[in-house]
């Protein structure tokens, strides 16, 4: 018997632990500053007193805004917002912004609308209770709360929300994470899906299609935002609202703390942040495994723990590498029609559906198909669901482990390499680069 290797996680609330082979185990890899602990108030004090980019307009002038909109996430990304909101809520008092200036926005893009109890972990439970009646949050397929203020050089429509082109000042709270199409989140996407309409969604995300391959754009892709066709259009969007628009976007470790907090220019202040999310999240790997045992945490669907998945993606080996995904998912498969675009399994029938139709997960469906039959999910999922996204369901790491071993086998591989991704929706695997002497 050789050694083995103990690995342990969370599943939903109960503390599990798998026992694998030590032979082939390339090691566990977790982002940096994990176990950085911050104090999220001496972090916003500095971010206010620093702030990025050319904000004179708001330091410099003495500020009458009669609407001021905070723009919020919504229940399905995790900013550590509600940490700071009341603080900074005080500071832009103390910039004569009064109290019954301000209203909120929830940015939910396409995702369902956040209940009571989430809106208080959101903003506060003080923050909630105190501006529970200024709260809007937006129906994205109900165009009458929307208006179109033109189209982008790519060809969308740019429905954004009248709560937005209604106020004086908007303010754009969110977390700045790697974004597997978009590059990365925070930002300008608090608008640009976040507070769009549904065919504006479908359009920018249609994008991450390449109309001549009819695959994946080889420039959509996760930390890429330079010529990525996705992460452009969304920008152009954007700018094209024409307000006084500043940021406040925290970046968090794995573990929820707020590692730091960005504040000012909607570009110059998204951009530094992008630069240190880099140094939290890239993780450097040896080599790319034959197994990737990848864990999406608590994120409560499947369309949420893709990223996990895109992110094993880039360390398992090609053709053969499985992976096997620890997603408890426990509101499903999630998603506006995803279901419904899963069951079109020919990959050029659904670009063309895409295409025709737009659809705001469109490129998540494509992904999916490409990546879950190599795919182990121990998850809340039901068969059916599992058998939808086309991977297999197992009810211990260990079953996963066995049944990808005994694959490999069948391609020749009878001593497979493995990995442990316990942050696997934080961490983007690259391959470490040795220097010689």
């Amino acid at each position: 018997m050789g050694e083995n290797i103990e690995i342990s996680f969370v599943y939903k609330t109960l503390e599990v632990s798998a026992c694998l082979p030590k032979k082939g185990y390339l090691g566990t890899f977790t982002p940096a500053l994990t176990r950085v602990k911050k104090d999220p108030l001496s972090l916003l004090e500095k971010a206010i007193k620093q702030p990025i980019g050319d904000i004179s307009w708001f330091l410099n002038t003495n500020l009458n805004y009669q609407n001021v909109l905070i723009v919020i996430p919504d229940a399905f990304r995790y900013t550590g917002i509600e940490k700071i909101l009341p603080e900074f809520i005080s500071y832009l008092n103390s910039h004569g912004i009064s109290r019954d200036k301000i209203r909120f926005a929830v940015s939910t893009g396409a995702h369902r609308p956040p209940s009571e109890e989430e809106l208080k972990n959101i903003m506060s439970p003080e923050i909630y209770i105190e501006f529970r009646n200024k709260i809007i949050i937006p129906n994205p397929a109900n165009l009458e709360e929307f208006s179109l203020i033109g189209k982008t050089k790519r060809g969308t429509p740019v429905y954004i929300h009248k709560c937005v082109l209604q106020s004086d000042l908007v303010i754009l709270t969110g977390t700045i994470v790697f974004h597997y199409f978009a590059g990365f989140g925070g930002g300008r996407k608090s608008l640009v899906p976040g507070l769009s309409a549904i065919p504006t969604i479908q359009h920018n995300h249609a994008l991450s299609i390449d109309p001549e391959t009819y695959k994946l754009h080889p420039n959509v892709k996760i930390g890429k935002m330079e010529n990525n066709p996705v992460a452009e259009d969304i920008l152009e969007a954007t700018l094209m609202i024409k307000k006084n628009i500043l940021i406040l976007n925290s970046i968090l470790s794995p573990e929820k703390d707020i590692l730091s907090i960005y504040f000012g220019d909607l570009i110059e202040a998204h951009r530094q942040g992008t630069e240190f999310a880099r140094s939290v999240y890239e993780i450097s790997i040896p080599e790319k495994a034959e197994i990737v045992i990848a864990n999406a945490g608590n994120a409560k669907n499947f369309l949420q723990s893709h990223k996990a998945l895109v992110n094993a993606w880039q360390a398992r080996k090609e053709p053969y590498g499985k992976i096997i995904l620890i997603a408890p998912s426990p509101e499903g498969i999630g998603g506006h029609r995803f279901k419904e675009w899963l069951e079109t399994k020919n990959l050029n029938k659904l670009v063309e559906k895409m295409k025709k139709e737009g659809e705001v997960n469109g490129q998540t469906v494509i992904s999916t198909l490409e990546k879950s039959p190599h795919t182990y999910f121990l998850t809340e999922m039901n068969n059916e669901e599992i058998a939808l996204l086309g991977g297999t369901k197992i009810n211990s790491i260990e079953e996963g482990f066995d049944l990808a071993v005994a694959e490999l086998a069948k391609c020749g591989n009878t001593s497979p390499t493995w990995l442990y991704l316990p942050h696997a929706s934080y961490s983007v695997p690259k391959i470490e680069q040795l220097h010689p002497f």
